[in-house]
Order: structure tokens, then C-alpha cells, then sequence
């Protein structure tokens, strides 16, 4: 009985020294999310058309994780079960969502946070953190390699997270034009226009009456030299870029904010065409929808993704920041694109 005790209190050891270090190497955690859906338009539920877009489904997305929260971009996987999000205090999220039987966005659950890791393999801090843009380097494609940016220490850094989470990335040189950006208003979208492309833009103007500055920086780069190509951006004042995304036809969706004590909080998406895209351009697009908060279930807009559906449709996912206020929510929204 002894020896049988002893080697059930050894197995027991082994187990829990092996839990312990599995424990140890994850750097993520479980989040209870819980969500509630919520109409485009609160006073008119059953109306669903925004400009060009349909509605799909929107959710208010909360959860008793103190790291959640801050969500500036986001992207979708290929049939649209989860999520992969970054916080402007440099955490990951994953989230898996659930549809009704008519395809609309229903419900939002089992997600993991996990701290970003800078190229010492640490968790950054302050403005080390301020991830904004994500994008991924094959699309649909959550657990492959991906492309981030921050802002205030600009930069873009490229993390492959086939083995988790805690991956520690590799730097993607940029080009110094954005030197002359604001201090957090600076480096703000990006998007893998093509596998050698990198597109990325400011969130703001330089100076009054400037166009926004944007560029198509080599991908991945050898880590030193940056190859620029400059572009820029018609501005829609008020309105500044929040995120973009690859569209279906060659093009992107850029997803754009605006906010006053006068005006209050708006979004606009607008469609850029590929034959618009190309060194020396400014890009001006169409604008598929413009949303207020004064009429519209949105919050202060930061990210879009794009995925396809089963029978061709083109999905628009957009996920607000709640800057970590009590005032604000963290939203999800579905559209999709009707011509």
C-alpha cells in the first residue's frame, strides 16, 4: 500500500509540475465574454440599411478581464468563427462568435487576452504599447504570421503566431515619413495590399490643409532599409482613418471617425478602387455609409476586417475602443456590401 501511495503521490507531482509549466509558458488567459445584441438603430429596430451596407448584427461585447477593453483593430477568419483583435495597451484577443440561422451575427464567447511581447520577449507597457493597426499575412488566416503597428513609438512589427501568442516579433522597416506625424495621432492603419506591399496610413493631417499621408512600404523588408512609395489620402473632414482592410475586388475599406463636443462621434466607411492605388496617387474612393451616434448603435470606431461569404457576399466586421471608459462600449457590427 505504501509503494502504490508513493507512486500515486509521484504521478500526482509529475501532473502538477507539468500543469505548472504549461501554465507557465502560456501567456494567455481565459476571458468570459458576454455579449447582447443590439439594433443598428435603436429607435427604428427593424431598419437595416446604412448608404450601401446591411446591416448583419451587432453586439455590446463585455467581460470581467481587466485587459479587456482599448480593441483598435481587428480580423476575421475565413467562415467567420473567431476573431483576432489588438488593444492600444498591447494585448491580443481571441474571441469565437455565432451566427443565427439566417447567417447574422448572434453571440460572442470563449475568448482568450494575452500581453503583446516586445523583441526582448517582455510585456510592453505605456507607449511602447499603442498597437493600432493588424493585418494578416494570408487572409482568413488567424494562426499564421501578422503585421502590427503602433503609434507614439512608431513602428511595424511582424509576429508569428503559429506557436501561440507569446511570440516575440521581427521589425519591418518603414520609412520616415512618418517622422512628421502627431505625437497619438500618428501611424494608424495597415493593410497587406499584396504579399510585397504593405500599405499603411496617418490617422490625421500633418498640417491644415494637407492631404493624409499614406504609403506602400516594402513587405516584409530585411529588417534594416525601408523601400517607401508615398500616396495620400483625400480628407473627409472631419473625419480621420481608423483602420483598412483588403476588399475582395483589389481595392481596400478604410474606416474613418470623427468626434466634437459640437458634432458629436460619427464613422464613415469609404471603398477605394485598386486602379486608384499606385505611387504618387490620392486616393479618394466612395463612401458606402455614414453613421452618427446620434441616431446609430456605434461607439468610437477603430477597426474593420473583411471576409467573404459562402455564396460571394462581402462581410464587413468593424469593432470599437472603449478607451477604457465606463461611458463607452465595446462594440462588434456586421455589414454587409450591397451595391
Amino acid at each position: 500500500m505504501k509503494r502504490r501511495a508513493l507512486h500515486f503521490l509521484a504521478a500526482g507531482l509529475a501532473l502538477a509540475v507539468g500543469a505548472f509549466a504549461f501554465i507557465a509558458e502560456s501567456s494567455g488567459e481565459p476571458a468570459d465574454i458576454q455579449s447582447t445584441r443590439i439594433p443598428l438603430y435603436p429607435t427604428h429596430a427593424s431598419e437595416k440599411r446604412a448608404g450601401m451596407l446591411i446591416y448583419r448584427g451587432g453586439l455590446e461585447l463585455r467581460s470581467g478581464n481587466r485587459a479587456f477593453g482599448g480593441w483598435s483593430d481587428l480580423a476575421v477568419n475565413a467562415d467567420g468563427s473567431e476573431i483576432l483583435s489588438i488593444s492600444d495597451e498591447a494585448h491580443w484577443l481571441r474571441a469565437h462568435l455565432t451566427y443565427d440561422a439566417n447567417g447574422d451575427l448572434a453571440g460572442a464567447n470563449s475568448g482568450e487576452i494575452a500581453p503583446m511581447l516586445n523583441m526582448g520577449g517582455r510585456a510592453m507597457r505605456g507607449k511602447e504599447g499603442d498597437a493600432e493597426g493588424l493585418t494578416l499575412e494570408h487572409p482568413g488566416d488567424l494562426y499564421g504570421t501578422v503585421a502590427v503597428s503602433f503609434e507614439r513609438d512608431v513602428r511595424v512589427w511582424r509576429y508569428d503566431l503559429s506557436h501561440g501568442l507569446d511570440a516575440q516579433p521581427t521589425n519591418v522597416p518603414i520609412g520616415h515619413w512618418v517622422d512628421a506625424l502627431h505625437d497619438n495621432r500618428q501611424l494608424e492603419a495597415i493593410t497587406l495590399w499584396k504579399p510585397d506591399t504593405l500599405l499603411a496610413f496617418a490617422e490625421t493631417k500633418v498640417n491644415d490643409g494637407d492631404d493624409l499621408l499614406g504609403a506602400m512600404e516594402s513587405y516584409p523588408g530585411d529588417g534594416k532599409m525601408p523601400v517607401t512609395r508615398m500616396l495620400s489620402v483625400v480628407p473627409h473632414d472631419p473625419f480621420a482613418i481608423t483602420s483598412a482592410a483588403n476588399a475582395p475586388d483589389g481595392g481596400i475599406y478604410m474606416l474613418e471617425r470623427r468626434f466634437s463636443f459640437l458634432g458629436g462621434l460619427g464613422m464613415e466607411i469609404r471603398h477605394i478602387a485598386p486602379d486608384e492605388i499606385r505611387e504618387g496617387a490620392r486616393l479618394n474612393g466612395e463612401v458606402l455609409a455614414e453613421l452618427s451616434l446620434q441616431d446609430a448603435n456605434i461607439d468610437n470606431m477603430e477597426g474593420i476586417a473583411v471576409r467573404r461569404g459562402p455564396a460571394g457576399e462581402i462581410f464587413l466586421y468593424i469593432i470599437s475602443d472603449d478607451n477604457y471608459s465606463p461611458l463607452q462600449r465595446t462594440l462588434l457590427l456586421m455589414f454587409e456590401v450591397k451595391n
